[in-house]
């Protein structure tokens, strides 16, 4: 889409994200083209209308990623000189968005907001996306993957006493080899890849499958598997603080501000961690300079208290890596998921 039409479009298709103050509580500039050239390019600034840039974002109007991606779109229009509209595009697991993005002009105009998933689609091969069609801009925030089991202490489907914690999980793996099964959101991801990493570190079979057309806590909650590696979203995290599902150990680098009394994988002695973080990508191809730019101003976006606040609740933190150091960060993931998980193993 031509930087005219996403203008004209914007007030009614794409969301705009208004007249929020940027990352140093100043308010957006509206005016300057010769701050949009450091970001577009000259050719562009005898324009009858000011550019604009597209954020296209993997989630539904209203959803914790929509909202947090609107926050990011009116702290980073100040620095950029342009207007940020938001766009969602909801569906097949974040690769409606990112196929949509990785097929435009690389030159600053239109942009994805990318999540892990997008390793598990460049495995895959899924719709020929991958973070290979990307230049990383930006991580803006991390996630937490968690171990959740059924709320109730008594799991009925078990013929052992309490299942409360992490020890009981791994005291039932290791009694009936194969038993528990985890259900996670299927082969490929990284959820799958901390499952697998999990059977090593604690010498036992969790049995990891997918279940179909359920969601795994739907699958929890009928019986099907006892446990499941989820993101800790904010749907996830209703259910735990509604006693509906028991989180028993978090796979992070730290706890979840959300679940302070749930303990992660490393403080129970399992050295695990599953990489769950969001950020900002721009086409493969785009110039140096323009994802340079871009890096800046969404790695402040992300670091003011404005985002902080509006992740509160949704499993998601604020962090922060500049386009080398995301890059980087992600190619390393990539690396990782090939390696624990090589045969995408697929359970019955």
């Amino acid at each position: 889409m031509g930087l005219v039409a996403a203008l004209v479009l914007g007030a009614s298709a794409f969301g705009c994200s208004g007249d929020e103050p940027d990352a140093a509580g100043k308010g957006t500039d509206r005016k300057t083209d010769e701050a949009a050239s450091s970001l577009v390019g000259s050719d562009l600034g005898h324009q009858a209308f000011q550019p604009s840039t597209r954020l296209v974002v993997p989630a539904e109007e209203g959803e914790p990623l929509d909202l947090a991606a609107r926050v990011l779109a009116g702290l980073s229009e100040g620095p950029l000189g342009v207007r940020v509209f938001v766009d969602q595009r909801a569906g097949d697991g974040g690769l409606t968005a990112w196929r949509d993005v990785a097929g435009e002009e690389p030159e600053g105009h239109q942009l994805a907001y990318v999540t892990e998933g997008l390793l598990a689609s460049e495995r895959e091969g899924s719709g020929g996306v991958g973070t290979g069609d990307f230049e990383m801009a930006a991580q803006t925030d991390s996630g937490f993957a968690v171990l959740v089991a059924k709320g109730d202490p008594e799991v009925e489907t078990l013929q052992w006493e309490d299942f409360e914690d992490f020890g009981d999980f791994l005291a039932v793996a290791k009694e009936d080899p194969g038993f528990m099964e985890v259900a996670d959101p299927g082969a490929g991801t990284v959820y799958r890849a901390g499952t697998l990493a999990l059977e090593r570190e604690a010498g036992v079979d969790l049995a990891p499958k997918s279940p179909g057309k359920k969601t795994p806590t739907e699958a929890i909650y009928d019986g099907d598997v006892e446990t499941a590696l989820v993101p800790a979203d904010g749907e996830i995290l209703a259910d735990v603080w509604a006693g509906e599902l028991q989180a028993l150990a978090v796979l992070g680098g730290e706890r979840c501000p959300d679940l302070p009394k749930v303990p992660t994988a490393k403080e129970l002695g399992y050295d695990v961690t599953v990489p769950v973080f969001g950020g900002i990508a721009a086409p493969a191809g785009t110039p140096r300079r323009i994802v340079d730019e871009l890096g800046r101003a969404f790695v402040g976006a992300s670091s003011s208290r404005e985002f902080g606040r509006v992740l509160v609740g949704t499993g998601r933190v604020p962090a922060q890596r500049g386009p080398e150091k995301f890059a980087a960060f992600v190619d390393e993931q990539a690396r990782g998921l090939s390696e624990a998980d090589p045969e995408q193993r697929e359970g019955g």
